[in-house]
């Protein structure tokens, strides 16, 4: 191969690896902006016991395995100002606290609204039906999972690898 050849080819290399350095540039820019959006976004929609406020009414559906974000248990409850879609966290918690939820039941809903995605949604920390109530979300708003307990009281770890 002759001088010219590879001096071609040397050419194109360097106009490659310059294209490749700006578009890396450009794409690390443009993820710095999506990490700050979704910083901003979850600084907004962050739950904070401050802002709790209760909620009262009727079911009007309880359904445990809702497709509508975020996926879990939504309670639609009609209140005095109207029906509100309640995010009720895990259907396995409610479960296992023995709180039958049922079209018509009165219950009490202690939570907040926050923004999740387009639309801001009702999120319930703790569900009271009569004298009975279940915690659903931490007071950092974090969906509690169920426990498994022993006859003794003490908490069992599923078995395993971890």
């Amino acid at each position: 191969m002759n001088k010219y050849k590879w001096a071609q080819i040397a050419r194109a290399i360097i106009a490659m690896a310059s294209l490749v350095s700006a578009a890396a540039a450009l794409g690390i820019v443009a993820q710095g902006q999506q990490i700050q959006q979704i910083a901003g976004h979850r600084a907004r929609a962050a739950y904070d016991v401050a802002r709790e406020s209760v909620i009262s009414g009727k079911i009007v559906q309880y359904n445990s395995t809702s497709t509508t974000p975020p996926l879990g248990a939504h309670i639609s409850l009609q209140t005095s100002s109207g029906t509100i879609d309640v995010h009720a966290g895990n259907a396995k918690v409610i479960q296992a606290s023995n709180i039958s939820l049922q079209t018509g039941d009165s219950v009490s809903i202690t939570g907040e609204t926050v923004q999740f995605g387009n639309s801001n949604v009702f999120v319930a920390r703790l569900i009271q039906k009569g004298l009975q109530s279940v915690a659903v979300r931490s007071k950092n708003g974090v969906p509690l999972l169920p426990t498994a307990v022993n006859a003794n009281g003490k908490i069992v770890s599923p078995a395993g690898a971890r």
